[in-house]
């Protein structure tokens, strides 16, 4: 629970309700008050002074609040919509309904209150959800602000996974089946970051190009089988093993995942850093186009980072002389 007495601002909890007389004491005594007593302030829209227009108003407001509450009795149309919005934005929405009928479908397996008219139930529940969405609000704020990086692979820009629509496409044409994509690190945020400890790659089961590393095998010298002296070569790239991802980090059906060899260091606020991803071919192909992740893991947070990549393979073929 909040302290009355500290400075730091309230938890604001925006309210998505319907308009009408009949939610006048479910929004007073049961929402408002919950609120009250975890130490948060809540509104709803037509409670606040704004020149803006009302669905920009609504907008802004889904974005600042630290959790929205949302009274889904009726299936207004207003609310699914605003619901959907602050679905879109990460946002923790608390479902509210006096019957569970008006829980669409798709929203089923989210949480929800069904209160069936009774203020008392509503508040004792809601009080006890709006605990813990403030904490995890904190948390996932704290992370966000804490560690904000920007990366560019092959001088493409690749935004944080699910932060735009239309995933960034790298496209490229390389004649060996061995090449690297060099990526550039960028601590975007006003503090030093943790160390990059873990560097990960996502893709899908058996695609053409997965990373590499070089390993050293041990030969035999023809010229020193007596004395058993060993030549050492240190050029041959052999392909890294995947490990099948746990399913909350497959969501995009990206189930291989495989550690890279690199980590970054502590980053003071606009420092970078680079290192590249090493791809081998594993048969020919004439273009690859396939999906990756890549993932930066730290103390206190991972960050993900989609992109297609669009790599024609010009390989040449070799022709074989008929015998003599």
């Amino acid at each position: 629970m909040t302290d009355r007495n500290s400075t730091v601002p309230k938890p604001f909890i925006f309210v998505l309700i319907p308009f009408e007389k009949k939610f006048e004491d479910i929004y007073k005594f049961g929402i408002k008050g919950a609120a009250n007593d975890v130490g948060a302030y809540a509104e709803r829209l037509d409670e606040q002074i704004f020149t803006e227009g009302m669905l920009d108003r609504i907008f802004n407001q889904i974005s600042k609040a630290d959790v929205v509450v949302a009274d889904m009795t009726g299936r207004n149309p207003n609310v699914f919509y605003e619901v959907g919005y602050a679905h879109a934005l990460g946002k923790i929405v608390l479902l509210l309904t006096q019957n569970s009928d008006d829980i669409p479908f798709d929203l089923k397996h989210r949480q929800h209150t069904v209160y069936s008219g009774s203020i008392d139930t509503l508040k004792s529940e809601l009080i006890t959800k709006l605990q813990w969405a403030i904490s995890e609000s904190r948390v996932r704020h704290d992370a966000q602000t804490s560690e904000l990086f920007s990366i560019h692979i092959a001088n493409v820009l690749i935004p944080q996974t699910g932060a735009i629509e239309e995933i960034p496409v790298i496209n490229g044409t390389v004649k060996e089946n061995t090449f690297w994509l060099p990526v550039i690190v960028r601590n975007d945020s006003l503090e030093t970051t943790s160390a990059i400890t873990h560097v990960y790659l996502f893709c899908q089961p058996n695609v053409a190009a997965v990373p590499f590393e070089y390993v050293a095998l041990n030969t035999l010298s023809p010229n020193s089988i007596p004395i058993y002296s060993f030549v050492q070569d240190t050029n041959t790239p052999s392909p890294l093993q995947p490990f099948t991802a746990n399913p909350i980090d497959a969501k995009d059906n990206l189930t291989d995942q495989f550690r890279l060899q690199t980590t970054i260091p502590a980053l003071p606020p606009g420092a970078v850093e680079t290192f590249n991803i090493p791809l081998i071919f594993s048969r020919q192909i004439p273009e690859l186009d396939s999906l990756y992740r890549i993932r930066l893991h730290s103390a206190k947070a991972y960050h993900d980072y989609s992109f297609r990549l669009k790599i024609k393979y010009d390989f040449e073929v070799k022709e074989e002389k008929p015998p003599a």
